[in-house]
């Protein structure tokens, strides 16, 4: 392997990036009587004591604001087999992003999608403007934990399944 010089960002650090594997999460929530919704990957466990989640928000993104306002923040753990839910959550047409997708809004407005490997209600903690991105830190209230199923996972700009070994 031979080092490459980082200063081309669109190009050398994205191929780099691509290499490290990430769940995809579906962070979602009722907002003024509207789905609002998007797929994440880049993200990491933070602490348990308090329950902190990381989410990396690109900072041109039309979603995250509205979805800021919400008290309670839906996280659903996407599941091997739902490529096409992670794409149409990152599609360009807000209004569409739920259509036909199956899914749970509970008391607070979080939104959970069905066959999930895991869901995890939040609430906003915390940011920090980190380049590009903003770090978001949600504080996790509950979870629920499917009783089968093997994560989405997102590689090299595809997604692909996390093989039994």
């Amino acid at each position: 392997m031979n080092l490459v010089d980082t200063s081309d960002l669109e190009g050398t650090l994205r191929r780099a990036y691509g290499q490290i594997p990430s769940g995809v999460l579906a962070i979602g929530a009722e907002v003024s009587g509207e789905l609002v919704g998007m797929a994440v990957s880049s993200f990491s466990t933070v602490s348990l004591d308090p329950p902190l989640l990381a989410v990396n928000i690109r900072n041109e993104s039309s979603t995250w604001p509205h979805l800021a306002k919400s008290a309670r923040i839906g996280i659903s753990l996407l599941a091997h087999h739902q490529g096409e839910v992670g794409r149409q959550l990152s599609g360009p047409d807000l209004g569409a992003r739920f259509a036909g997708i199956e899914h749970v809004v509970d008391e607070g407005g979080a939104v959970f999608l069905a066959d999930a490997v895991l869901w995890m209600d939040a609430t906003l903690h915390d940011s920090l403007e980190a380049g590009d991105h903003t770090i978001h830190l949600l504080r996790l209230r509950r979870t629920a934990e499917a009783e089968i199923g093997n994560p989405l996972v997102f590689h090299r700009s595809r997604f692909a399944m996390v093989a039994e070994g």
